[in-house]
Order: C-alpha cells, then structure tokens, then sequence
C-alpha cells in the first residue's frame, strides 16, 4: 500500500531578519542607539545582571505555531542550538511578547543589559511607534536596551543582498499564521545579541518559485510552504533522512515532510516520472503538490 507523504511544516527566513538598535548604526548596546544586534549568546531565560551568556540550550521538540510541548513560565520558540544549528526550545522568561502577560501598565520586550538579552516588562509608556512605522532603541538611566514599539511589536532591520540592511520598522512577534495580517505570514525570524532565542515576526513570505527548477538567488532556495505556497527563503543544509522542523531546515531541492510520527528531510523529484528524478529510491506524490514527491527508500 502507497503511504502518503505530507509536507510537515512551513519556512522560515532564518536569519534574514535582526533585532533593531535603529538610529545611526553607531554605539553600542547601553548607550545611545544605533546597533544592529545580530549575534547569539546566553540563555534567553536568564533575567539582565544575573551572570552573563550560557552554553546553548537543547531542542526539546515542542511546537512554536501551537505552543505546546513546554512546562509552565515556558514559551516555545525557535533557538540557536549548541554548534551553531537552530531547534524548537522551550525558554523561561519573565513574560511572552506575544500573550503580552505582564501587569497592567506594563508591556514585553527583549531587553538587553550588559552582554544578556531576556524577556522582561517595561513600562507600556516607552512603546509608542506603531506596526510598520519607523522605530530605534534607547538606553535608560539603570542601563536596560530596549526598543519603542508598541506592545507585541519589535524593532527589526532586514539584511539586503548586498550587505546592506533596510530601514528599522516594527513587526509584529507571532507564533502561526493567524497572528499576522494578511498577506503578511509569520515567517521570519529576529536576532538579538546576548540571547539564544529566535522569536518570529510577521513578514512578507518570500518570493514564489518552483520547487523543482529552483532558481532563488543564493543564499535562498526554493521551498514549498502550505501557507505561503513555493517560496524563496534562507537555505538549510540537513541531509536526508535527518530530522527537522521547518521545510528550510532542509538542503536546496528538499523539504521537511511526515512519515508516520517522523518529521524528515527528503529530496524533492517530479512525480510521477521527469527531472528531476531520485539518485536511489522511489518518488512518492507529495499531497497537495501537483507534480511534485519525494524521494523515499
């Protein structure tokens, strides 16, 4: 008998996105604006000013878009694993920039002291900038880094091919689709310096291309998405048969997809029969994408 093989999950433009410092891209974090946070450090669950970066956390297979899988005080996220890959985490925090928990005048953010990064509460006055209005990040006088969005936003800054990066705007935090305004998605994926947390926000969802010709300027690759449709986003590089999360998890010319209670990587083929074909194997009709399978032993 057949199996039937779904794509399991959507694409992400990992790495494509950075948390916002705004300004003038000078200085540094705790004094004036102007730095793009784009690197990785501690733990996100450990609060500013109690011991600096931690050693990566482990994945722990809990599900960002539904927000299960973690205890209480936990929010599921994507996060930069130990040798630099990323994973679904389950983080501690003192608040969830999406549920926007914290009391009443108060609202969640990341907020950097020193070389830590974490989730806290700040007061809801210091977020005033709209989504998709122009925004930067201050320091203030106890030497806390944070920008000044409204509740649920963050200021992000988009690398451009070039090398180069747009300009600071804020986007909404999401965990799925439904938090997003269409034609927005929650695809892409924001950096900070000093946490291992990769939060998401809603952005466009890529350009739309063919999974099989490919064709997306490097470092993209084209990936199918039952969100967002054959998508440019950032390339993964897990190899086949190696378990994943996001379809972009995966090397140029795979996807992520379900076998049983397995989510893995699998080259993609023309289906039934063309180029491109399976090196070993059989190609297997990906449901609810005409033409294409998967290259299955």
């Amino acid at each position: 008998m057949r199996a039937d093989f779904l794509l399991w999950s959507g694409v992400l433009l990992i790495g494509l996105t950075m948390g916002a410092c705004g300004g003038d891209n000078t200085g540094s974090p705790g004094s004036d604006a102007g730095v793009i946070l784009d690197g990785g450090g501690g733990d996100g669950g450990v609060p500013p000013g109690d011991g600096g970066p931690q050693e990566p956390p482990v994945a722990s297979g809990c599900d960002v878009a539904k927000q299960t899988g973690c205890g209480a005080g936990e929010t599921c996220l994507r996060g930069t694993l130990a040798g630099g890959g990323q994973g679904n985490v389950c983080f501690a925090a003192e608040c969830d920039v999406v549920a926007q928990n914290c009391a009443v005048g108060s609202r969640c953010t990341y907020v950097t002291r020193g070389d830590v990064t974490a989730r806290r509460c700040v007061p809801t006055g210091s977020g005033t900038v709209a989504e998709g209005a122009s925004c930067a990040s201050t320091a203030t006088v106890d030497g806390d880094f944070y920008d000044n969005c409204q509740p649920g936003l963050a200021c992000t800054s988009q690398e451009t091919p070039s090398g180069g990066s747009t300009p600071y705007t804020c986007k909404r935090f999401c965990y799925g689709g439904e938090g997003c305004r269409a034609p927005q998605d929650c695809v892409e994926v924001v950096r900070f310096t000093g946490t291992n947390e990769l939060p998401r926000v809603c952005g466009a969802p890529g350009a739309a291309c063919d999974v099989l010709a490919q064709g997306c300027a490097s470092p993209l690759a084209c990936y199918p998405s039952p969100q967002s449709g054959n998508v440019c986003v950032t390339a993964g590089a897990l190899g086949a048969g190696q378990t994943c999360t996001y379809s972009n998890d995966c090397a140029p010319g795979s996807a992520c997809v379900s076998e049983g209670a397995r989510f893995v990587c699998r080259a993609l083929c023309r289906s039934p029969s063309g180029s491109p074909s399976c090196a070993s194997g059989r190609c297997e009709p990906l449901q609810n994408a005409s033409g294409v399978g998967v290259c299955v032993p």
